[in-house]
């Protein structure tokens, strides 16, 4: 039997309608045209950052004939670009901070990223990284890097001489920030004072070797595993000895990702994809972040790694990709949500081989290149926040039903409403389930001195939740045959007018609107 939410059978069987009904749900939302109280501070336009894992960064910057690989590079600045903002790449993760640097290691790694997957085992194979390697950071012109140097065990990795290089490289203007270590809750030898301790002790080193870093924010602490961050709290780190060096500290970083090894059904997928799943999880970080708010206005907090699961086993419990349409709306909604509680910034995950990446960069055994369904949610994230570098953002109660399924959000440039950003999370593919795509409507008012018109613009998939190709964003596609620029494949944006500061805009299950107040 095909699968149905079962919030909306239950709202449409106590409305009257046929639960296989296309008929519009309406939502009545009020919106501002002035910056309400509790919005967000001004939102970084570099908010839309990319994370590499250690061992794939390399094949994300070099394609497979040794020339730098245009085709990242133009997918990262298809983003950015849209921002102005300057891009952000963390390297690092496991396979770094078990890994180890060798000066005489003739190649740039020995396991390429093309054959093999991290190796993130504290015992046996282990990534090595050759002096080439750090050759990497230099094919990603106008960008920064959050660098990650190994923590876990520092003689072993020769932490001193990978941070020397890996600096000499990047230089002391492009480096953004300097992490130590990854998913340190995981260390046999973790508690908060010992970390605080060896944190200490690791960062004079550093220093000491490294003049340049020397009085100056540039240190990046915690990097603490998603479903750990429990074990490793701002305050009472700090207040253990953090506060003594915390001028030298630019973010504390979490990682993030919203389940851990795929999806076993549908159902099980709606779940997840919830407003009220994520939103709940968002807000077990807020003590963290406003402590340092309250505490440590200059450091910021950012989410360094994150994506929608670590990977799927591929085992028959865990049957839904986790790479497809709907849990690119899931990225949207996880960021902007996260951009409304203050988040300063996200670095999305990326690993060669594997199902949670934004793009596949070169050709390996498990296929060509590709942009997969994650990417989608980048450009509409940097449309949202905009080139002013004044935005700032609040979430919207979209009305009834309050069942998770929808989500609203608006963008103040200078204090005058300038964006509004409307979802559909409820998930709809042809295959499982029954009848029309259902729709929910959206009344919006308020809008008498916001403007005129809007101009609505679809981030769709017309094979729905589980699609994995046909997305467009304003009826723009980025491809491997495009190399990674936009193209224009349809028109699908319209132009509504704002009538006695009222308009209503129609929103299918399992898509976004951008409306753009004009």
């Amino acid at each position: 039997m095909p699968s149905f939410s079962l919030s909306r059978l239950a709202l449409t069987l106590l409305l009257g309608i046929s639960p296989f009904s296309s008929v519009a749900l309406t939502h009545n939302v009020q919106i501002s045209a002035n910056v309400p109280e509790g919005a967000s501070e001004f939102v970084d336009r570099s908010f839309t950052g990319f994370a590499f894992e250690q061992s794939s960064f390399y094949n994300y910057s070099f394609d497979a004939e040794g020339n730098p690989n245009e085709f990242s590079q133009n997918l990262v600045n298809a983003v950015l670009t849209r921002t102005g903002g300057t891009p952000l790449l963390r390297v690092g993760g496991t396979s770094g901070d078990h890994g180890r640097y060798d000066p005489s290691h003739e190649k740039a790694t020995n396991f390429p990223a093309t054959k093999y997957g991290p190796k993130t085992k504290i015992s046996g194979d282990r990534l090595v990284l050759g002096p080439s390697y750090f050759q990497a950071f230099k094919n990603w012109p106008g960008a920064k890097f959050e660098l990650m140097v190994p923590f876990y065990n520092t003689t072993f990795s020769r932490t001193i001489a990978w941070a020397q290089k890996g600096v000499e490289q990047i230089g002391i203007n492009n480096l953004y920030a300097l992490e130590l270590g990854n998913e340190p809750t995981f260390y046999p030898w973790f508690s908060i004072t010992e970390y605080v301790k060896r944190f200490k002790n690791l960062q004079g080193n550093l220093i000491d070797a490294i003049p340049a870093l020397a009085d100056k924010r540039i240190f990046q602490a915690f990097d603490t595993a998603s479903y750990a961050a429990a074990n490793l709290k701002t305050k009472p780190a700090f207040e253990d000895g953090l506060n003594a060096i915390a001028p030298s500290i630019k973010q504390v970083a979490y990682h993030y990702y919203q389940n851990q090894h795929g999806v076993a059904n549908f159902a099980t997928f709606q779940q997840y994809m919830r407003h009220t799943s994520t939103k709940s999880n968002l807000t077990n970080f807020l003590p963290n972040m406003n402590y340092l708010k309250q505490n440590h206005p200059a450091i910021g907090f950012a989410f360094t790694e994150t994506g929608y699961s670590v990977g799927g086993k591929g085992d028959k419990e865990h049957v839904i990709r986790t790479n497809n349409f709907a849990s690119a709306l899931w990225s949207l909604d996880f960021q902007l949500c996260a951009m409304s509680m203050g988040v300063s910034r996200i670095n999305w995950q990326q690993i060669v081989r594997s199902d949670l990446q934004m793009w596949k960069p070169v050709k390996t055994s498990l296929g060509a290149p590709r942009v997969t369904a994650h990417f989608y949610s980048q450009p509409f994230v940097a449309d949202f926040i905009g080139k002013s570098g004044k935005t700032r953002v609040m979430e919207l109660d979209i009305g009834m039903p309050q069942n998770g399924l929808y989500a609203g959000y608006a963008a103040y440039d200078n204090g005058k409403l300038a964006r509004v950003a409307l979802l559909n999370l409820e998930l709809w593919d042809p295959q499982r389930s029954s009848g029309d795509r259902p729709s929910a409507k959206f009344s919006l008012a308020g809008l008498k001195n916001a403007g005129s018109k809007v101009t609505v613009h679809h981030l769709n998939a017309d094979d729905g939740a589980l699609a994995q190709q046909g997305m467009t964003y304003a009826g723009l596609e980025w491809t491997w045959a495009s190399r990674g620029k936009q193209k224009k494949v349809k028109d699908d944006n319209k132009v509504l007018d704002i009538v006695a500061g009222k308009v209503n805009v129609v929103v299918k299950a399992t898509q976004a609107v951008l409306l753009e107040i004009q």
